[in-house]
């Protein structure tokens, strides 16, 4: 009896491994472990199928790096994912796009932010600067000196927990700004004048003054289509943007989309980490 218990403690985890996966959760997990999915194709769909070779996406991951998968969205027709990649010096997030077919959960897009690099080139640029090039650009960008593009730099290259941590630590000034934008009716219904009062909004003094000590670009309510949104543009390229989502409404919170909201992440309170592409 104790040998066949023995056998019994050793095969369990490749018996587990072989079980069916239900949920995208699962799903997800098993997609980026370390060890070899040979089933791995029976749950991919669209252009992660036409793209998968034979390993999976965790086999290609550095082995050293740890995994973190958290459910962010799911109902009876689709789900995302997201997943960290960290070790002792670096962050890095990406998404997992799910869609039931008939009975099955299937893994049908991943994505990240893009155009990154540009940023951590840039970074790289400032950081290294003596202090008299600093003080020179400083005279050359008054409305975005050093330190502020520094800053801005660095969350828009950072990874979520990054820009979750200084949400948390900042979050009374953020709130001030959405009061200050709330009591002095910069962004009324009309989409007509919403361009104007976004203008108005961002070259307030006080509001100026808050978002540069907070790093963020700009207030908007037009990166992610959401017209009722208050969002807090860190920054990008292009369609590529990170930024910080207002809406104590959860109802009117936008969809996800492998094309466009690429995540939404709940912070608390009605906030919001948000990424487009």
């Amino acid at each position: 009896m104790k040998y066949f218990l023995f056998l019994l403690w050793c095969c369990l985890p490749q018996v587990l491994l072989a079980l069916p996966l239900k949920e995208p959760l699962q799903i997800a997990e098993r997609f980026v472990a370390k060890e070899q999915w040979p089933e791995m194709r029976s749950y991919l769909s669209g252009e992660v199928l036409q793209q998968a070779k034979q390993q999976s996406l965790g086999q290609q991951i550095p082995v050293h790096l740890q995994r973190r998968c958290q459910l962010l969205r799911q109902d009876s027709a689709a789900a995302v994912v997201s997943v960290e990649l960290r070790d002792t010096v670096s962050r890095n997030d990406f998404y997992l796009y799910f869609a039931k077919e008939e009975s099955t959960w299937k893994l049908r897009a991943v994505r990240g932010l893009a155009m990154t690099g540009v940023g951590q080139q840039m970074l790289e640029v400032l950081t290294t600067m003596p202090a008299s090039e600093v003080a020179q650009y400083d005279q050359r960008h008054p409305d975005a000196p050093h330190a502020f593009t520094v800053g801005n730099l660095k969350l828009w290259i950072g990874a979520d927990a990054t820009i979750i941590d200084h949400f948390n630590r900042r979050q009374a000034d953020f709130k001030k700004v959405v009061e200050l934008v709330q009591a002095r009716q910069y962004f009324p219904p009309r989409a007509d004048v919403l361009a104007l009062g976004e203008q108005a909004a961002n070259a307030d003094p006080a509001v100026s003054e808050l978002l540069q000590s907070l790093f963020i670009s700009r207030i908007t309510r037009r990166d992610t289509g959401c017209g009722t949104c208050l969002e807090f543009l860190i920054g990008g390229l292009v369609e590529n943007t990170v930024g910080l989502l207002y809406q104590p409404d959860e109802k009117a919170v936008p969809a996800m989309s492998p094309d466009s909201i690429i995540v939404i992440k709940p912070i608390g309170n009605g906030w919001y980490l948000y990424k487009t592409t």
